[in-house]
Formats: structure tokens, sequence, C-alpha cells
């Protein structure tokens, strides 16, 4: 009963917190541009810790760190693509040309964007509602983050967690749009930053220092993890502090999650949009260094304890949890002082508040704007398209809370799923649309919907995780294709689609007039 009335008082603050940040952002809401473009007064600091709290969510923090505990630190690479990729490569060569872009053609979404540069409305409602059917699976990886850690925490069902979660979130959300979001990405961004540093800081002092930390992690052997009935025990056969045999099953897993998640982040409409709302160049440019520092010091911090929680486990008679996603909030609330393990519940409740909000927006936006405002119900006012995005944003809510309550995967492979799709569906015409004038709409219509339509085949029938579950086995018996994520198929198939249709089918006289607009500030 104590957990209970704890956790009554630690939500109820925490939504008040908040919901009062929603409500500044609804008073800042006065039409509908301003629900969906108030982040372009945002200078780069907010932008950067906005993309940053957007990205790393407690995904990372207790999804990746808790897979880090069975790959080991193998999965460091992530840290680095999502640095390189995630950061550097996406806002130089995508940020500065997407922005430009969306200004020439008053795009403020990702299809909308796609739309008014190959002028096809049926282009942007496509992707619109592709963006917001799939988006669910990456926010309810969100909220079973978040649900694991309030769990083991409290000791109260996992149901209410993700229910009480749900109300705060949406509410907040519906009320503030954009402005509201950006706003308290912020400040959730300082709180998760301090959140991770501290608990890294402490594992690290407790094992007695960063070497004695990493000489402890690599000298767990199989049947030292499998005492405590750690999975690593199999999947980290050369230890948790080197990468797996090449293209053993571990190495193909590894791969999966580093390259779906890695350079699919390229692709993430939730992202995109931060390169759109940025105040102007300096502020994008300003927030490279900033979203950089941010970016490492989380991913790295989140990726190293995996291993260190296994040793801590191993020292303190710890049993395995039976899930990743249980294994940083089973240490903290175990091993740490009760006020840290608030303060980390705070922490890591703002990472989930922040990305969830991000995906909720993009998802009820991408539904409002791209397929009724500019598709379905084509001429309808900005203020009615304001009150059909909220209206989806809740039934997307709801929609969360259902596959939520009945998680398909753990957190990161649901992660992992979405950010693969997205890229393979997307990043092609993305891509080339920004780099190539010659990329034509049935180029972009091919190359959207080949590698969508091939991403969505290889989890139905092939993918190890999906196909089972949805025909009963892999049709192919061989780990090294069924382990493989799409991602390495689908995404040069896209490319090479969206260029020989662009070939074939050559853009016609309205579509080089919208052309030439949209390169003129490029």
């Amino acid at each position: 009963m104590e957990d209970v009335i704890f956790f009554a008082i630690f939500m109820a603050l925490f939504a008040a917190m908040f919901t009062f940040l929603g409500y500044l952002g609804y008073k800042k809401t006065k039409t509908a541009e301003d629900y969906f473009v108030a982040g372009r007064k945002m200078g780069a600091v907010v932008i950067a810790f906005s993309y940053g709290a957007t990205f790393i969510s407690a995904v990372a923090l207790i999804g990746f760190s808790g897979i880090a505990s069975i790959f080991g630190h193998s999965i460091l690479w992530l840290a680095f693509l999502n640095i390189f990729v995630g950061i550097l490569i996406a806002f130089i060569f995508y940020g500065f040309r997407t922005r430009k872009m969306g200004l020439s053609l008053n795009a403020l979404t990702l299809p909308e964007l796609l739309g008014n540069r190959f002028n096809s409305t049926k282009l942007q409602s496509v992707s619109g509602l592709i963006i917001a059917i799939f988006m669910v699976a990456y926010i309810s990886a969100v909220f079973l983050a978040i649900g694991s850690l309030f769990q083991v925490t409290f000791g109260i069902s996992y149901e209410l967690c993700v229910i009480v979660f749900t109300v705060v979130v949406g509410i907040y959300l519906i009320v503030g749009g954009l402005y509201a979001v950006m706003w308290t990405h912020a400040v959730q961004g300082v709180l998760m930053l301090a959140g991770m540093i501290i608990l890294t800081v402490g594992m690290y002092a407790m094992l007695g220092g960063i070497g004695p930390a990493h000489e402890a992690a690599a000298s767990l052997t199989p049947e030292i993890l499998q005492s405590i009935g750690s999975p690593a025990a199999t999947q980290a056969p050369g230890g948790l502090t080197s990468m797996p045999p090449l293209f053993s099953q571990p190495f193909m897993m590894i791969l999966t999650l580093i390259f779906g998640v890695g350079i699919g982040v390229l692709a993430q409409p939730q992202l995109i949009t931060r390169y759109l709302t940025a105040k102007n160049e300096k502020a994008l440019r300003m927030a490279i260094p900033y979203g950089g520092i941010f970016i490492l010091l989380m991913t790295f911090t989140a990726f190293s304890i995996g291993p260190l929680c296994d040793v801590l486990m191993v020292n303190n008679g710890i049993m395995y949890p039976g899930t990743p996603d249980k294994v940083v909030p089973l240490v903290v609330s175990e091993l740490f002082p009760q006020w840290f393990v608030f303060f980390f519940l705070f922490a890591v409740l703002a990472a989930a508040m922040s990305t969830a909000s991000a995906l909720f927006h993009t998802a009820g936006a991408s539904i409002g704007r791209d397929v009724f405002e500019k598709g379905i119900m084509k001429g309808i006012s900005h203020e009615k398209s304001i009150k059909i995005t909220r209206i989806a944003t809740i039934v997307i809510i709801a929609a969360t809370l259902v596959i939520t309550l009945n998680p398909l995967d753990v957190v990161a492979f649901m992660c992992a799923f979405f950010f693969g799709l997205m890229a393979c569906t997307f990043l092609a015409p993305y891509t080339l649309m920004l780099y190539w004038k010659k990329t034509s709409k049935a180029g972009a219509w091919a190359g959207m919907l080949g590698g969508f339509m091939f991403t969505m085949f290889w989890y139905v029938l092939i993918y190890f995780k999906t196909a089972p579950q949805i025909i009963g086995s892999s049709m192919i018996d061989n780990y090294m294709v069924n382990m493989l994520d799409p991602i390495f198929i689908g995404l040069p198939l896209s490319f090479v689609l969206t260029y020989v249709f662009s070939i074939l089918i050559k853009q016609d006289k309205d579509e080089q007039k919208i052309m030439k607009k949209s390169f003129e500030n490029i």
C-alpha cells in the first residue's frame, strides 16, 4: 500500500509539472500555424535538446541498456552511429537542405515535404498514413520501457503504470501542441542528462573505478553469468567487453540492432520536423555541437552500464529479472539510495515523455494535416485541421495503450522495427529529392512503396522475430538470412527503384516548375 501511495504522489507531481507546461503551450497556440510551427521560434539550444530528447528516450536508457547487459559493450557501435550518422550526417547533409526546401515549399512535415516537392496530395496522404499507423509500434516501445521501470520500482501492476503515464502524456500534448513539446524537451533533456551521469558515476564508483569495473565485466565467464540466469551466458560467448564471433547468431543480432537504428535515424519523421523548426541556419548549425555532446553523453553512458549491471547483480546475488527491460530498473531499485531512485524515475519518465509526446504529435499531425487537410478534406480550415489532429492523437494514444498492454517484443526490437521500416520507406525518395533534381513523382512513389512492401514482406515471411508469430515459422531456416534486418536489402532496393522510375517516367512541366522552386534557396 505504501508503494502505491508513493507512486500516486510521484505521478501527481510529475503530471502537475508537465500539464502546466502544456497549458503554457496552449496559451501560445493562438492559430493553427502556431500549433504546428511554434518551433521555428526556437534557438539552437532548444533545437538541440528537442532533437536529442526525441532521439534518445527511455528506449535507450532502459531498453538498450538492458540489451547491453546481454550482448555487452559491442552495442557501443550503435552509440558511434548515433553521433556520426544521427548528428553529423543528419544535420550537415540533411538538416540544412531540408530546412531550405521546407521553407521554399511551405512544408511543415515530412509527408508534406514529399507531397509539395512532387505536386501530389496522394503521396502526402499515403505517407502520413504509413507514419501514423506504424509509429504506434515505436511509441509502444517507449511505454513498455516506462511500465517496466515503475513495475520493478514500486511493485505495482504494469497495466496501472502504463495507463497513468498515457493519461499524463495525452493531456499535456493535446493541450499544448508543438510549443509545449519542444519547451518540455529542454527541461526533460536536462533531467535525462543529470540522471544518466549520476547513475554511471555511481556504478563505476561501486565497482572501484573505470578500470576495475571493466576488468570485472571482462572476467564474467558464461558459468558465472549462468548462475544469475543471464542470457549473456550464451549471447556474449567472447565476453561482455568484446564482439561476438563474426557471423554468429549474437553477431547477427547486434548487426540488426546497430544498423536498423543507426541508419534508420535519417528517415525519422519526428526528427526531420526538428530541421523544419529551426529558427534560422545559425541555430541549426549551433545545434550540431550541442546535440553531439548531448547524444555522446546519453548513449555512451546508457550503453556502457549494461555490462556493469551484470557485475553488480553477480556481486550482490541478484538474479536476472527475466527480460532486459527490467535489468537497469532492478539494479537501481536494489542498490542505489532512495533519493536517487526517485530522481532516476523522474529522469527516465522525462525521457519517455519527451519521445512519446514528439511521436504522438508527429503521428497526429500526419493524420490531421497530411491525410485530411491536404487530402481527404482538402480545403478545410486550419482550425478544423487542428481539431482533427487532436482527435487523431487521442485515437493513436488509445491504440498505443492497447498494444503496450499486450507488448509485441522487448523495447529494443520494437524500436529497431520502426526505424528500419521508416528508412526503407522514405530515406531513398527523401535523399534523392534533396540532391537530385531529376527525381520524379513516379520515382518517389516507386521507391516509397517498393521499400515499404519489401520490408513488410520480410517481416511477415522471413524475419526471425516476427514471422513465427504471424505464419508459424520463417520461410528461410538459415539464421544468417532470417536474422538480417530488412534495411540491408530494402534500403538499396528503394534507392534503385526511385532512380530507375525517375529515369523511365520523367518529370512533367508542373513537376519541373516546382523542382526549380524547391531548389531556389539551396
